[in-house]
C-alpha cells in the first residue's frame, strides 16, 4: 500500500476553529482526491473526507477508504506531511 499515495499537499489554515487546514492527495499518479480536512479533535489530529450537504441537512462523504489499513495510511501521510510544512513554516 505504500505506493498508493504519490504526493500530498497540504495547505495549512488560520481562524477556522478546530480546522487547522486542508489537504489533497494523489493516488498512483491518477487520482486526486481535494478538500480533506485537517482537523484537531480532542484525540488528536483527524483527518475530514471530503463531502457534500444533502437536501434534508446531512453531510454524505464523497470519498472515504473501505478499510482501516486505507485510512490508516491516508491519515499519516497527511499528518506528516502537515507537520513538515507546519513545522518549516515556523522556521521561516
Amino acid at each position: 500500500m505504500n505506493n498508493i499515495i504519490t504526493e500530498v499537499r497540504v495547505f495549512p489554515k488560520d481562524n477556522l476553529g478546530k480546522t487547522l487546514g486542508f489537504a489533497n492527495i494523489t493516488l498512483m499518479d491518477k487520482f486526486v482526491v481535494k478538500n480533506l480536512r485537517i482537523v484537531q479533535g480532542e484525540k488528536g489530529i483527524f483527518i475530514g473526507m471530503p463531502s457534500n450537504k444533502r437536501k434534508n441537512g446531512e453531510f454524505i462523504d464523497l470519498f472515504f477508504p473501505i478499510t482501516q489499513e486505507a485510512r490508516d495510511l491516508i491519515t499519516s501521510a497527511i499528518i506528516q506531511k502537515y507537520e513538515e510544512v507546519v513545522h518549516v513554516d515556523a522556521n521561516a
